[in-house]
């Protein structure tokens, strides 16, 4: 060993990094060796090396990007450097918050999703006990109905583009204006989707697309649909002998369903109730 000077495998027995990264951080040009020996073109590394190789250490513990610790290195001063430090704590700050959303929204998908396995554990003939609730208002984002019944999908997509591309979070819940009509036959018809905004900005400078949900009193019950049937018989016979009707029928989607190909899926039903003539 040269007094003060450290070949590549001394530095690594020394600060018990491996060998390869002060090689990598003098390729990048970072951790330039201050000694080189013309006899045998070893390269060594000086004190002030190893000083510089603490610093770069400290900051990649940091998660600091190496174009940052170019800037410290190079400012040779400590108030300089703790300003650099400082500037990259309100963006560690900044990533933290945003993993923090992106944590809480990943527990929020799975507490979500477990809605679906236990409608499927629950459920024995596709629908849940019929349950009388009144009900408040309730705003939620609508498609407007630009195009078809059945493109209802592209429709609410164009309602909220602005707004999921502006929201935080994932958060979010669909549901289905559903036709009446079609439930004698057993059909799931749905001719109308919304999302309620948690998480995605209700588009205040496009009112047409708000559609506030009444208030009132619903038959609130979890449905199983596959392939658009669904065995509307109990809930029927409930309306029958209860002497109601239902002139509206709201379905929010149990968990977050991301492909819209599912064909086997459940829904919280809520029916708008209004007394028979």
């Amino acid at each position: 060993m040269n007094q003060g000077r450290y070949l590549i495998g001394e530095v690594s027995k020394i600060t018990g990094i491996s060998r390869d990264t002060p090689h990598f951080y003098s390729k990048t040009g970072l951790l330039v060796p201050d000694y080189t020996d013309e006899s045998n073109q070893y390269r060594y590394y000086s004190r002030f090396n190893l000083w510089q190789l603490d610093i770069i250490t400290t900051c990649r513990k940091l998660n600091i990007p190496l174009k940052r610790i170019r800037q410290i290195l190079g400012s040779h001063d400590n108030k300089k450097v703790t300003e650099l430090l400082m500037e990259y704590r309100s963006e560690a700050l900044r990533l933290s918050d945003f993993y923090r959303q992106v944590a809480d929204d990943i527990s929020w998908y799975e507490a979500e999703n477990e809605k679906i396995d236990e409608a499927a554990r629950s459920l024995d003939h596709g629908i849940s006990e019929i349950r009388l609730k009144t009900l408040p208002a309730e705003t939620v984002i609508a498609g407007v109905m630009k195009r078809d019944e059945t493109s209802y999908h592209a429709n609410l997509q164009e309602a909220v583009s602005t707004g999921l591309q502006r929201a935080g979070s994932i958060r979010r819940k669909y549901g289905y204006m559903i036709d009446p009509q079609f439930m004698c036959q057993g059909q799931f018809y749905k001719f109308r989707e919304y999302i309620k905004p948690d998480g995605v900005p209700l588009p205040l400078e496009n009112p047409d697309t708000l559609y506030t949900i009444p208030a009132g009193k619903y038959a609130v019950f979890i449905l199983h649909i596959m392939d658009d049937q669904a065995d509307f018989g109990p809930f029927l016979r409930w309306l029958d002998e209860n002497g109601w009707e239902t002139d509206a029928v709201y379905a929010d989607e149990l968990g977050m369903q991301l492909f819209d190909y599912i064909k086997d899926y459940y829904c919280e039903v809520k029916a708008h109730l209004v007394k028979k003539n």
